[in-house]
């Protein structure tokens, strides 16, 4: 039985892959896991909340600037014209950062910093643009490596991503050579981060990007013009809806409770979303193959639904009773609130973590459109709740709570559009 059950995992492309990236996903998480209680001591919810602000601000540049084109290097043709659009990607990401730094640093800031109620945001805007246009570097190597099956370097990017960006964070936080060593650690990680994905891919294929030309850049923006007309606004969409959170809470009460709702998020959200996330990027690849071979996907679909599943609910169960008690000993005192918050965000957690790796069977399946109209209903959910539990309860609690049913709601008919349209 077990000789049966190890050739059948030696056997399984699908499970390998899996296992590569999980492995290096657990690493990535583990280690910003572990100077958590040290940034939580270091720093406090205020500055946490700043940071949040910014990455929220970084999110959507980071989209916008790219116009999504990296989308389509999974499923170009031939390696050449994957190629072109990883270059394209970064030139116009590069381009755009470039006009956008100045204007936002001059037009904007002090309306922003004014609006959001944060007198500090003003001085550090400038770090957007460049953390945006390393994230998309990163995304850009990230889906060269599913597209080529480099898992292993997909793998090790993660670790090296989360371990610079951490690592800024704590170095700056204990030498203070800055009075906002959370948020210039991060970027500094960023630029790391960033840096090392280039260089990986110049020495593994340099050859295959040394043919890339002009021609061929604009070619392949009018062949993929579908990615910045569809992906790109469904993208900002989504990226809003995870955004609108951290600034409305920020606007609405203050920057501490964004704080608390950020550290929440970090702690337990982000673990399951990358967790997430891996096994979307083997999935994707797997289902694309086999969307080209038979036209459907509904067999891959419902293995990596059950899985999701019983990870997802399985955490739930056993975390949500500790969660502020875990905040409050990892973290320290101050944090307790944040773990009632995650209790509250718990259930639409587990939504995400199942919905997430499907999603991009929006893509494989061709359901742009599709994808775009869910995304509306995606941002509407993330801002709605927010301003009516403000405006008509005036507490944090309720308009969580009303939050995480909303969004639990649209998370559900994620799952549901999408086993619809594996079925071909």
């Amino acid at each position: 039985m077990i000789n049966q059950l190890r050739s059948k995992l030696a056997s399984s492309e699908f499970l390998k892959n899996s296992f590569t990236l999980s492995g290096g996903v657990a690493i990535a998480q583990v280690l910003p896991l572990l100077f958590y209680p040290v940034l939580g001591r270091i720093f406090t919810p205020a500055q946490f909340g700043l940071l949040a602000v910014i990455t929220s601000i970084v999110s959507v540049l980071a989209v916008v600037g790219s116009g999504k084109y990296e989308s389509g290097i999974l499923v170009a043709k031939d390696k050449k014209e994957a190629a072109h659009l990883a270059a394209l990607s970064v030139a116009v990401g590069f381009v755009i950062m470039a006009v956008i730094w100045p204007i936002l640093q001059i037009l904007f800031a002090d309306n922003l910093a004014q609006w959001m109620n944060e007198p500090d945001l003003a001085r550090w805007l400038y770090v957007c643009p460049i953390s945006a246009f390393c994230i998309i570097v990163f995304n850009v190597y990230n889906e060269w490596c599913v597209r080529e099956k480099y898992f292993k370097a997909l793998s090790i990017n993660k670790m090296v991503n989360a371990g610079a960006i951490t690592l800024g964070k704590v170095f700056l936080g204990f030498v203070h050579l800055v009075s906002q060593g959370l948020v210039i650690g991060d970027m500094i990680g960023r630029i790391v981060s960033a840096l090392g994905c280039a260089i990986r891919a110049l020495l593994t294929d340099g050859a295959t990007f040394r043919q890339v030309r002009l021609s061929g850049l604009l070619q392949s923006a009018v062949k993929y013009k579908e990615f910045p007309l569809y992906t790109m606004p469904g993208r900002l969409l989504n990226t809003l809806g995870q955004s609108m959170p951290v600034l409305l809470l920020t606007a609405f009460f203050n920057a501490d409770q964004a704080g608390y709702f950020s550290m929440a998020t970090m702690v337990f959200v982000l673990p399951i979303t990358v967790i997430g996330n891996t096994l979307g990027d083997v999935y994707r690849q797997r289902a694309n193959e086999e969307f080209q071979q038979t036209g459907q996907c509904l067999k891959s679909f419902d293995k990596i639904l059950k899985l999701t599943v019983l990870m997802g609910f399985g955490a739930l169960v056993v975390l949500v009773w500790f969660l502020p008690w875990l905040m409050k000993v990892i973290l320290g005192s101050e944090w307790y609130i944040a773990g009632q918050y995650a209790q509250i965000l718990a259930p639409m957690m587990v939504l995400s973590f199942i919905a997430n790796p499907l999603s991009g069977l929006f893509i494989v399946a061709d359901k742009l459109k599709h994808f775009f109209f869910w995304q509306v209903l995606y941002v509407i959910a993330s801002i709605v709740p927010i301003w009516l539990g403000n405006a008509f309860f005036g507490t944090i609690e309720a308009t969580l709570i009303l939050y995480a049913v909303m969004m639990g709601a649209v998370y559900l008919t994620s799952i549901l559009m999408t086993r619809h349209f594996a079925k071909g």
